[in-house]
C-alpha cells in the first residue's frame, strides 16, 4: 500500500497545468476509457513510436507500482513527473539569474540591468526608453500583487500563461 501512495503523491505535486496536459495524454493511451492503460493499449502506443514488443511489457512492469496489471493516472503522472521537475529546475535557474541580489524577488532595477546586458546599453543608438517600456511591460504582466517585485510564483505564472493558456 505504501508503494501505491507514491504515485498519488507525485500526481498531487504536479502543477495544475501539468496534470491537465497529462490527462489529455493519458486519455489518448487509454483508448477504452476505463481509467487504466493496459498491456494491449501500451503495446499499441509504444509500437506506434517504434518500440519493440518487449518494451511494452518492461514499461508496464516498471510503471505498474500497485501490481494491478495496468497503469492508472497516478502511476502515469509519477512516470512523467521528472520531466516537469527538470523544467522547474530550469525556471528556478532563470529566476535566480534575474534575481541578482538573491532577495527572492526580481525588482525593476534587476530586470533593467539584465535587459541592458542582453542587448541594450552596448548598442549604438540605444534608447533607454525602450528598456523602460520593456520593464513596464514585464511588470504589468508578471507583478500580480503590484508590490513592485516579481516573486518566483509570479515568474512561474508567466510561463504557465504563455505555454499553457487553456489550463486556467
Amino acid at each position: 500500500a505504501a508503494e501505491a501512495q507514491q504515485p498519488a503523491a507525485a500526481a498531487a505535486a504536479l502543477p495544475k497545468a501539468a496534470r491537465e496536459e497529462l490527462k489529455a495524454a493519458f486519455a489518448a493511451f487509454d483508448r477504452d476509457g476505463d481509467g487504466t492503460i493496459d498491456l494491449a493499449e501500451l503495446r499499441d502506443a509504444l509500437s506506434s513510436l517504434g518500440a519493440s514488443e518487449g518494451d511494452a511489457e518492461a514499461t508496464l512492469a516498471s510503471l505498474d507500482t500497485d501490481g494491478s496489471g495496468g497503469i492508472d493516472f497516478d502511476e502515469f503522472c509519477a512516470a512523467a513527473s521528472p520531466l516537469y521537475a527538470s523544467s522547474a529546475v530550469a525556471l528556478r535557474a532563470a529566476f535566480d539569474f534575474f534575481d541578482a541580489d538573491g532577495s527572492g524577488d526580481i525588482d525593476r532595477q534587476e530586470l533593467r540591468t539584465i535587459l541592458d546586458r542582453l542587448g541594450g546599453s552596448t548598442r549604438k543608438n540605444h534608447d533607454r526608453s525602450e528598456t523602460e517600456r520593456a520593464v513596464d511591460q514585464v511588470f504589468a504582466a508578471a507583478d500580480a500583487d503590484a508590490d513592485g517585485r516579481v516573486s518566483f510564483p509570479e515568474f512561474i505564472s508567466i510561463f504557465t500563461e504563455v505555454f499553457a493558456p487553456s489550463a486556467k
